[in-house]
């Protein structure tokens, strides 16, 4: 029975596509899914990503059957900062089925192809610090927050369609506590390095509910300089980092967030959060009727913490100040009971973040890589 790729046209579509990884990875005990609100919220037109972005999309039936799924991404920021005119595909789930991811990569091919892209990208499902990337290495652990999980056979689907490595994306973590329990001391070099700190005008502090919002202001301005020159990273704007964060933000502990300033003016921020997935594991991707209640349990079990962010504006990066902020960090860790620390998603080119969390003590645990191929003529 012959492949049909369809377009989403309505919310039914979106279900059955929504639904699609949840059949598939059943079985899969590294499989977390993702709490659908979270996953709509990001896909509502409303998200300011969509402000300057296109997002469609599609499944492949055979039959009656949903036997994959893709999407087709055009991010005109992304276009505009780099200079190229990317197309990126994402929400690839399928079965193992050659013919079916053909025709699932040879439908958005075409379709990016007529709206003007020369390659095609990924997986990406929607902004660049969320599901990036295919795993290629550590399948036999939970992925962390904002990853995915994909079975070895995606890679080998998605290889044989004439995509080829165009970087990948690290996750690191290492233990805070010893096998009796007791807490294991940062590096001795990073230490030194956070005694040395001498900066005039100095403030390290906690960021601060009542005062989140000129919080999140200092954070995107970090954020927005520290990460200017970091391969593949696109500047976000202040609405779309406050939309991406805010939600996270409501379920971290504020003492997992520092904020350094210079004199008042930005200078570095740290983010570390709960790591979510071991709660959302307990809801199976669903909140009624007792997802809810399941997560608010998990939260409590929670151990490990999710080091997403660091960033230094560049007048600083050699003051030491980072390793500060990491020692902040991880105090607030143990103060919370945390016994495990995880950060990523780390580009393998980005040495300054990566000589931070390895500086720390962390080791790679997952590899996540993103494809590219040529449209067109140059394929």
């Amino acid at each position: 029975m012959s492949i049909t790729i369809e377009e989403a046209k309505s919310g039914a579509d979106l279900t059955e596509i929504l639904d699609l990884p949840l059949r598939l990875h059943a079985a899969d005990p590294g499989y977390v899914a993702p709490l659908r609100p979270l996953v709509l919220r990001r896909l509502d037109p409303r998200n300011p990503f969509f402000r300057d972005a296109q997002l469609r999309l599609f499944r492949a039936r055979r039959g009656r059957e949903t036997v994959g799924t893709i999407s087709l991404l055009l991010d005109g920021r992304h276009d505009r900062h780099s200079g190229e005119r990317a197309a990126f595909f994402g929400f690839f789930e399928c079965e193992r089925d050659p013919e079916a991811a053909r025709a699932l990569f040879g439908a958005v091919s075409e379709r990016a192809l007529a709206l003007g892209a020369t390659s095609l990208r990924g997986p990406r499902n929607v902004t660049r610090v969320e599901d990036i990337g295919l795993l290629v290495e550590g399948y036999g652990s939970r992925p962390p927050m904002l990853a995915g999980h994909h079975p070895p056979y995606y890679r080998e689907l998605v290889e044989a369609e004439g995509f080829s490595k165009r970087y990948d994306m690290l996750a690191y973590d290492t233990p805070l506590v010893d096998a009796a329990g007791r807490r294991r001391e940062l590096p001795e070099a990073l230490r030194r390095k956070a005694d040395a700190v001498s900066l005039p005008g100095l403030e390290v502090r906690r960021v601060a509910v009542h005062r989140l919002s000129r919080d999140m202001e200092i954070a995107h301005a970090v954020f927005t300089e520290a990460y200017r020159g970091v391969p593949e990273v696109v500047p976000m704007s202040r609405a779309e980092f406050v939309n991406l964060g805010r939600a996270f933000v409501a379920l971290a502990s504020p003492r997992l967030l520092q904020i350094a300033t210079v004199r008042g003016e930005p200078a570095a921020f740290a983010a570390c959060f709960p790591e979510l997935n071991e709660a959302f594991a307990a809801a199976r991707g669903r909140l009624l009727p007792l997802g809810w209640a399941r997560v608010l349990g998990a939260l409590r079990r929670v151990r490990t913490a999710s080091f997403k962010l660091i960033g230094v504006v560049p007048a600083f990066r050699s003051t030491g100040l980072h390793a500060l902020l990491v020692r902040h960090v991880v105090d607030g860790l143990f103060a919370a009971g945390y016994e495990r620390l995880e950060a990523s998603l780390i580009h393998e080119d980005n040495a300054a973040m990566r000589h931070i969390v390895e500086s720390a003590g962390c080791v790679p645990y997952r590899r996540y890589r993103v494809y590219e191929r040529p449209l067109g003529g140059n394929r």
